[in-house]
């Protein structure tokens, strides 16, 4: 009966590891599998944080050196957090995505259990009670079996990346005719990416980088599956967390024209500083064809900054939304709920252009879309046609209904700029009830905090504002108050927070939401 008992409660505890194996695995991807920002996440996660039944079921593990009969004990702790297990797993906002990378790493976390049963059985009896002080741990031996696997892994993904990098770079080196565009920044890549992708497929055969794959296995891949002999113009956009990785997409891609659409504290945790970050985003001119044109956003200081240090010898194009001595810049904006119109002024004289984004920050993407253009040979009639058939960016400042609720959707990632120009945008719907729905700011290294506060305080000039999540707005709510603002709630999650504007909805039938920021799951608390 003991025996039965002890094997039952074991494989009720493996099945404990395994599914908190899943869940971790899930937060490391979106840690982008580093462990810098793997362990900060999972600090503030409610998956990892110890329940009272986990710390009795470690009593009883302890308890059972000194009689067998605690393993009764341990077994129906362990139903019960198996029960909690399965009934406490959140649905995720960013489904888990079973890469090549994860399906190598579960089969040696496989391998590494089946070891670790043989030492069970192998150990006997006499070593019980330690084998299940480790399982009632089940938590942090989920995440040092999920650790371990992956470091185990490296060589093998090692192999495997470079027999792709290099069929990568055998393919941009067949297409000597092809030109490609580098595009980064710290904010506006991905809608930058997109829209000059659009603008330019109406005159060229053109390929972008898909989503955010703005790694180098991302931009990899993309030029494996999508890049043809006859692709005119490959669109990459190139992202990086820390110093080098840029420089890594531009050893595969080097770009004929590269863009910067920003430089702010963005992952300023990784980078760990300003000067780092605005040297890690200028790679992309460092490290680009010896006949390279950069086109800028020079209303931003520290693109301003990094153009003395490590681009003075570059061929450089500025545009503005502010200053009117360089080569693009902008003139007579109106925006409303069907879109925007403003002109370009450049040295050929003016463009109109009519699109049906909204925001600042869509008209600063556009205006580095039409430099690109222009230098690829697009005639204004080619320009013109092109940019009104730009379709609003999935997530960025994107109208449309959610749940029956009008909202301006800029849920992909929060930054100080981004977030002041969506409630800009907001304000501008003068005969709407504004709300804003926000779980805050994250991966701005110490001025996460300052921001935040920052945030809360230009979010007074809305209507109402609903925070998801106590810790990571704090800071908001310490803003608003300081302002002696007291129209906003906290909430525990999005559900609750929909919950919310649907009751805000029957009192105020003209609401439109703004979703500024929608956090990985580990983030929410």
């Amino acid at each position: 009966m003991n025996t039965i008992l002890i094997l039952i409660t074991f494989i009720i505890s493996l099945f404990l590891i395994v599914v908190n194996v899943n869940k971790f695995m899930h937060i490391f991807q979106q840690s982008f599998y580093q462990i810098d920002e793997f362990i900060p996440a999972i600090k503030t996660t409610k998956s990892a944080r110890i329940k009272g039944y986990e710390i009795v079921l470690l009593a009883i593990a302890i308890l059972s050196f000194f009689s067998s009969y605690f393993f009764i004990g341990f077994a129906v702790v362990s139903v019960f957090s198996a029960y909690k297990t399965i009934n406490n797993r959140p649905v995720a906002k960013k489904k888990f995505v079973y890469t090549n990378r994860v399906k190598i790493t579960y089969s040696i976390i496989a391998i590494l259990l089946i070891l670790s049963i043989l030492g069970v059985f192998i150990l006997k009896d006499s070593y019980t009670p330690i084998v299940f002080c480790i399982l009632s741990m089940y938590k942090y031996v989920s995440i040092g079996i999920m650790l371990a696997g992956n470091i185990i892994a490296q060589p093998i993904l090692k192999l495997l990346n470079l027999r792709y990098i290099k069929e990568a770079k055998n393919i941009i080196k067949s297409n000597k005719n092809m030109k490609i565009i580098g595009i980064t920044g710290s904010y506006g890549k991905t809608s930058t990416k997109n829209i000059v992708a659009s603008l330019l497929e109406e005159k060229y055969i053109t390929v972008m980088t898909p989503k955010s794959y703005n790694t180098t296995l991302g931009v990899v891949r993309t030029i494996r599956e999508q890049v043809k002999p006859y692709t005119e113009v490959f669109v990459c956009e190139m992202g990086a967390a820390r110093l080098g990785e840029i420089a890594e997409i531009c050893d595969i891609a080097k770009p004929d024209i590269s863009v910067i659409t920003s430089i702010g504290p963005q992952h300023l945790t990784s980078f760990k500083s300003m000067d780092n970050i605005i040297k890690g985003k200028f790679e992309i001119i460092t490290n680009s064809k010896e006949k390279n044109i950069a086109i800028l956003n020079v209303d931003n200081e520290n693109i301003k900054k990094g153009i003395e240090l490590y681009a003075k010898d570059s061929e450089i194009i500025q545009y503005s939304l502010q200053n009117k001595e360089t080569q693009y810049r902008v003139e007579n904006i109106n925006m409303s709920d069907k879109g925007s119109i403003f002109d370009i002024i450049d040295s050929s004289g003016k463009i109109t252009i009519e699109t049906r984004l909204l925001g600042k920050h869509s008209i600063y993407n556009i205006v580095c879309a039409v430099a690109i253009a222009k230098e690829l040979g697009m005639t204004n009639e080619e320009i013109q046609r092109g940019v009104k058939k730009i379709k609003p960016v999935e997530h960025r400042l994107e109208l449309k209904t959610m749940g029956g609720i009008l909202a301006l959707d800029d849920a992909f990632n929060s930054n100080p700029e981004g977030s002041k120009a969506a409630i800009e945008t907001l304000c501008m719907f003068k005969d709407k009830y504004k709300v804003m729905v926000t779980p805050g700011m994250i991966e701005l290294g110490e001025k996460t905090d300052e921001l935040n506060k920052k945030f809360g305080e230009y979010a007074t000039a809305l209507d109402y504002v609903i925070l998801v999540g106590e810790v990571t707005t704090k800071k908001i709510k310490e803003g608003m108050d300081e302002k002696g603002y007291k129209n906003y709630i906290v909430v525990k999650d999005l559900y609750e927070a929909f919950a919310k504007l649907e009751e805000i909805q029957v009192s105020h039938n003209n609401l439109l939401a703004l979703f500024e920021n929608d956090l990985p799951d580990s983030y929410i608390k």
